[in-house]
């Protein structure tokens, strides 16, 4: 099959992933009034707790901004895949309660009853989906609905990182709203997330080498190895977005785990010698048992391989592989961190179609 003829192209992907700095300064500047409105009406709710509910990416997104709203507007915050919410709910959800039913593509899954469920609640429910088409109930059946207008005709990229950058402005805005930060602290922290797309673009020019030496040293077309994503806080999420991004693309066997459960479950010990372990690492509360992961896998003497940021001295002496980022405010980092696993996920695959791969025929 060729690219054109893929569900989703790497062609398209490539260059959905270098538009992201252009979508996410447009998406920016162009909701904010929206967004600045929609955290004033959920702090006169009197609004104390956010559910972010999705699937796939849309899930990892929300667990990647759960941060964002802990930190800056110091609501309990939990991101919930949506069939789990659908099957089984949440308890003490009420008017106080926020739910944000994320759908980039607004088609009918799982995600539908998570809304159906939500509606059926006293919460104030909150739409995001990039697909406004007519019947799209991500944005005719909500209380409010944002619409960044991200494209994914490849895989998920910028429609992940647009969502994560809105609910980042929001959970700045609720700060602000809620009085949990200054209006200084506020403006500061918007400016700094208005300034983030050319970082993004200086991160995407600088890991797309890094990403092709990392495919072609370690993509084997007769060995199939595991790439385990580590991360902790909002890194996390970006862990579990790097697993699916090689499931979407090259179709490789990625894990994404916890730093602790790296350690309390004993996951070293399932590491081959030649499997990856990427440490998604910029500078945060957790960076102390990040570097603990990173000292072990090196012990273990698995290919180890690290995204951190110019202030760590400690987890880059022990990486086969470093890509190094500037430094952002932690529930920032998302944004710069899941450029590099966007152009990693395209460089396997590029590399995997370069070689010849054949998918080997199911046993009946």
């Amino acid at each position: 099959m060729s690219d054109e003829e893929a569900m989703m192209p790497i062609s398209a992907t490539r260059r959905e992933v270098m538009a992201q700095p252009e979508v996410l300064a447009r998406v920016l500047h162009g909701l904010s009034a929206q967004v600045r409105e929609l955290a004033q009406l959920l702090a006169g709710r009197g609004t104390r707790q956010i559910l972010l509910v999705g699937s796939g990416d849309s899930w990892f997104a929300g667990m990647a901004s759960r941060m964002a709203f802990e930190q800056y507007a110091g609501l309990e915050t939990e991101a919930l895949q949506a069939y789990e919410y659908a099957v089984h709910g949440r308890p003490a959800v009420d008017a106080t309660s926020a739910v944000i039913v994320i759908s980039s593509s607004g088609r009918p899954t799982t995600t539908w009853d998570a809304l159906d469920r939500a509606l059926l609640t006293p919460a104030y429910v909150v739409g995001i989906t990039d697909k406004p088409y007519p019947g799209n109930p991500f944005r005719e059946r909500v209380h409010t609905a944002l619409v960044p207008g991200a494209e994914k005709v490849g895989w998920p990229a910028q429609t992940t990182s647009a969502t994560i950058a809105l609910l980042i402005m929001l959970a700045i805005e609720l700060g602000r709203a809620c009085h949990t930060l200054s209006d200084a602290e506020a403006d500061q922290l918007i400016a700094q997330l208005l300034a983030l797309p050319q970082a993004m673009a200086q991160t995407l020019a600088a890991s797309e080498g890094w990403a092709a030496d990392l495919a072609q040293r370690f993509y084997k077309a007769d060995k199939r190895r595991i790439y385990t994503f580590v991360g902790s806080g909002a890194s996390l999420g970006v862990a579990y977005t790097g697993m699916a991004l090689l499931a979407e693309g090259p179709q490789e066997v990625g894990i994404a785990i916890a730093a602790e459960e790296f350690h309390h479950g004993l996951h070293i010990a399932t590491v081959a010698k030649d499997d990856v372990v990427l440490l998604v690492a910029p500078t945060g509360a957790g960076s102390a048992r990040m570097l603990d992961t990173a000292r072990s896998v090196s012990a273990w003497g698995a290919d180890l391989v690290a995204i951190v940021d110019t202030q760590d001295q400690a987890i880059r002496t022990f990486t086969s592989l470093l890509l190094e980022l500037p430094v952002v405010p932690e529930p920032f980092s998302p944004l710069l961190t899941l450029m590099p696993l966007h152009q990693l996920s395209i460089q396997m695959s590029a590399h995997k179609v370069a070689s010849g791969y054949q998918r080997p025929k199911s046993v009946p």
